[in-house]
């Protein structure tokens, strides 16, 4: 049986107009596509006013987080869900940053203590925040390629032996599209950094956790020359 996988979307909601008749979540087609094409049943996860229920996670196979601007509650609901029930995860751009900082802010949360629900805890020290957990790059982002030319937008990226991404591609390198403008802290201890860019600038471009949480920075649903990625999801 084909397995569900589950699509964060990206949230344009509560804090990106004042009108109630313009709350919606985006999802790219790209990233459907591409879990469709390795087998899989792609579905959009619904959140409430960006909390999803256990229900609509516990139908999940695996899930797949995308790319966007910024974090929203169910991101994190999402990767302790894969985490805590040993489900697989790939995070793609923003989804590969929510990695390391979804094990920072528990870091912070658990050595200052909490009282109740874990996650929520989290996002409500999130909110508290005033800066960013990662670096910002300069000069790294490209322009969005025309269709069918999305070589025009890549870089060669390195990728670590011996890591979870090194298993699942089987090669030593790759090319990706770059639409970021934030990175890793290349020094953090919290994950496993399983790539790096090939252009000299120090740029963290993949991080993992474990057998089953797996992130790169770039776009690998840009096109369709990297299924592995996307059978990681869907075949045993």
């Amino acid at each position: 049986m084909a397995k569900i996988i589950g699509v964060a979307p990206k949230s344009l909601t509560i804090k990106e107009n004042n009108s109630c008749m313009q709350d919606y979540y985006q999802l790219g087609n790209n990233y459907i596509k591409r879990v469709a094409e390795a087998g899989g049943v792609p579905v959009g996860l619904c959140p409430v006013d960006n909390w999803l229920s256990e229900e609509q996670l516990d139908m999940c196979d695996a899930f797949l987080v995308q790319g966007g601007a910024e974090f929203y509650d169910y991101h994190f609901q999402i990767i302790h869900h894969a985490l805590t029930r040993g489900k697989r995860y790939l995070g793609i751009c923003l989804g590969q940053q929510l990695i390391y900082v979804y094990f920072e802010l528990k870091r912070r949360v658990e050595n200052q203590g909490y009282e109740g629900d874990l996650v929520k805890a989290i996002c409500k020290y999130r909110r508290t925040l005033s800066h960013s957990l990662q670096e910002k790059i300069p000069n790294h982002r490209y322009d969005y390629p025309a269709r069918n030319d999305e070589d025009a937008a890549k870089h060669d990226v390195d990728i670590v032996r011996g890591t979870l991404l090194h298993k699942v591609l089987g090669r030593d390198k790759m090319r990706l599209c770059s639409f970021h403008g934030l990175n890793t802290p290349p020094m953090q201890t919290l994950v496993t950094i399983n790539a790096w860019s090939a252009i000299g600038d120090g740029v963290v471009e993949g991080t993992e956790y474990g057998d089953n949480i797996l992130g790169v920075q770039g776009h690998p649903e840009a096109d369709n020359l990297l299924p592995e990625l996307f059978y990681f999801l869907t075949k045993d």
